[in-house]
């Protein structure tokens, strides 16, 4: 069964994939409410790996790959931005 945040809904990868779910998607509208709704045991859901391999209660679902997607935005105040550590940073992460 899959979790959901409910705006985003099941990924369209899902259908190709090897992993086959049941019943109706669990939906909720927090995304903390979603961790510990799998952590329960109630389904699997999406996360970045920074949030589901740092967390020794979820493991990845066997025979799926990772799916890069998104936007990441990265944010940062006037003057800070032109210091050499957020430079560096900012330049890494992109």
């Amino acid at each position: 069964r899959w979790i959901v945040i409910s705006m985003h809904g099941i990924p369209d990868w899902v259908r190709e994939g090897e992993v086959r779910t049941t019943g109706v998607p669990f939906r909720t509208t927090d995304g903390e409410a979603q961790i510990v709704a799998v952590r329960q045991g109630l389904g699997i859901t999406t996360l970045p790996c920074f949030v589901g391999d740092s967390d020794p209660l979820l493991v990845r679902v066997p025979g799926t790959d990772l799916h890069m997607y998104g936007t990441l935005w990265l944010l940062t105040q006037g003057e800070t931005r032109k210091t050499k550590r957020v430079r560096l940073f900012t330049e890494f992460v992109s």
